[in-house]
């Protein structure tokens, strides 16, 4: 009766085994990337679809707090300002991403100095802009993150 019962588990264990093997994730290769870099802007292309969804942005302190102009022209030119604000003398770096509707994303640069800009040739459709600051604490923060339509001539 003993063993029988010890047989039991062992089989129990081995089936447990092997279909916790069966189950595991293996690591897709990624789709490949093209990249074209132009300036202080890049262009990638994938093979799924756009990223459209905002997600939530960065919690930053008060002392901190930077603000940004972001409007798309008649042309479908998205055009991102600095504005300054209390953290200006705390920025290093000002990032833009422009995930636009046609699964292009394209980056860019902004100075850090008050109505610095960048523009990035956007779709006359609604793209996704988010804005990154790098501090000088080191850290890196999502500031915008958000959708812009295009609104053709008056």
């Amino acid at each position: 009766m003993q063993n029988q019962r010890t047989i039991l588990v062992i089989a129990l264990i081995g089936i447990l085994l092997f279909l916790a093997g069966c189950t595991g994730s293996q690591n897709a290769p990624a789709a490949p990337q093209q990249t074209i870099a132009a300036n202080t802007q890049s262009v990638s292309t994938a093979s799924a679809g756009p990223d459209l969804v905002p997600s939530p942005t960065d919690s930053i302190i008060d002392a901190n707090k930077v603000n940004f102009n972001i409007e798309k022209d008649h042309l479908a030119n998205v055009i991102v300002t600095f504005q300054g604000g209390s953290g200006l003398q705390q920025v290093n770096k000002i990032d833009v991403t422009l995930n636009r509707a046609d699964g292009q994303v394209k980056t860019g640069e902004v100075g850090i100095l008050v109505d610095d800009s960048v523009t990035l040739e956007g779709t006359k459709n609604t793209d996704r802009v988010m804005v990154y600051v790098s501090m000088k604490d080191g850290k890196r923060y999502k500031i915008r993150d958000e959708l812009i339509s295009f609104k053709g001539l008056p």
